[in-house]
């Protein structure tokens, strides 16, 4: 059983369920991000945890403790919003302090977490400000100081980096990571931003429609998603329609290098691609020809789409400081076989 369970737990509005069936197993010191869409019940699952919305059924244990219809300040945990909730007319060192001085902790231990916590998210010198002076960054961890300060057994992350502009947003979620290793809480985040929860999490939990639908390492979540939906949800990805014939995929009559697969011939199939698995080749070098009909720059790669005899491809290719064949360019696509994966239609006839 794992430090943080839950089982069966269900949250039902009326006619409506927000959560169904859930169960997860939390390692102690795991990172663990909650990743989906709105509304597909991620935020509800936190507040069950936290205590603040009361579960229809299952249950929630705490290291063997069932907590499940504990009071939210019997369970101890430390919570962070989106909005950081910091009491303005409080300093700094005040905002951190605060959960420590509900707990009567004495001044001198008070004092002496505060400083340590401050110094940990790199704050010691802005203990006496207050969060108006602070930047959105700073205000962010100000809020993580707080919710760590009175040492809980598991810290709750309600999509804390949604306020920030892009590129703070960025550096944060590594700053996240450092504080959470160097505390070692076990930590539970909600997120909508695939990039943000495959880069810092130990698991990443997929939530659609109130289930969970894969719970997974990044890497793996990311090379081989469960369902259409994953696939299209974290990352981007091409997906076409094919059917397995001779021991290979085929489309259109083309037959396209791919994983191996236990397939029938005749059988449906779904082939998956990721954008930056395709290498872009002159005209005729490649595995699928086609005519560039847009080009976009992002800065570190460029993104292409590709009209082939298959459909439109998406591609990715590295910024290598050279401009790249422009639209109505000809070209060709390659791939090592291993790059596409192949998996049957569900309730397609062999």
């Amino acid at each position: 059983m794992g430090f943080l369970t839950l089982q069966s737990l269900s949250k039902v509005y009326g006619e409506l369920a927000a959560v169904r069936d859930v169960d997860l197993s939390v390692a102690k010191g795991e990172f663990v991000s909650l990743l989906g869409p709105s509304g597909c019940g991620k935020t509800t699952t936190l507040q069950m945890i936290a205590g603040l919305v009361e579960p229809t059924s299952g249950r929630i244990t705490l290291d063997g403790r069932d907590i499940t219809h504990e009071k939210p300040n019997r369970r101890g945990l430390g919570i962070v919003f989106q909005s950081y909730a910091l009491f303005p007319h409080m300093t700094v060192a005040e905002n951190v302090a605060f959960g420590l001085e509900m707990r009567k902790i004495a001044k001198a231990e008070r004092d002496r977490r505060v400083a340590q916590m401050l110094g940990l998210v790199h704050l010691g010198a802005f203990a006496e400000r207050y969060p108006r002076q602070l930047s959105g960054g700073q205000r962010q961890r100000v809020a993580i100081a707080r919710a760590l300060v009175i040492e809980p057994p598991v810290l709750l992350l309600d999509e804390p980096l949604s306020n920030l502009d892009a590129k703070l947003r960025e550096e944060m979620q590594f700053e996240l990571r450092r504080i959470q290793r160097s505390v070692g809480t076990t930590t539970i985040m909600v997120t909508h931003d695939q990039a943000e929860a495959l880069s810092i999490s130990d698991r990443v939990v997929v939530m659609e429609q109130g289930r969970m639908t894969q719970v997974d390492a990044p890497y793996k979540l990311y090379e081989r998603p469960a369902t259409a939906f994953i696939s299209s949800f974290v990352g981007k990805m091409n997906r076409i329609e094919g059917v397995w014939q001779g021991g290979r995929a085929e489309v259109a009559g083309i037959a396209l290098p791919s994983e191996p697969a236990s397939l029938s011939d005749g059988q449906a199939v779904a082939l998956s691609l990721r954008p930056e698995k395709i290498l872009l080749a002159q005209a005729g070098q490649g595995v699928l020809d086609g005519v560039i009909l847009a080009r976009f720059f992002l800065g570190s790669y460029w993104l292409f789409t590709v009209e082939t005899p298959v459909g439109a491809i998406s591609v990715s290719v590295p910024n290598q400081g050279e401009e790249p064949p422009g639209e109505g360019g000809r070209v060709s696509l390659a791939w090592t076989p291993a790059s596409l994966k192949v998996d049957a239609l569900v309730g397609a006839a062999a």
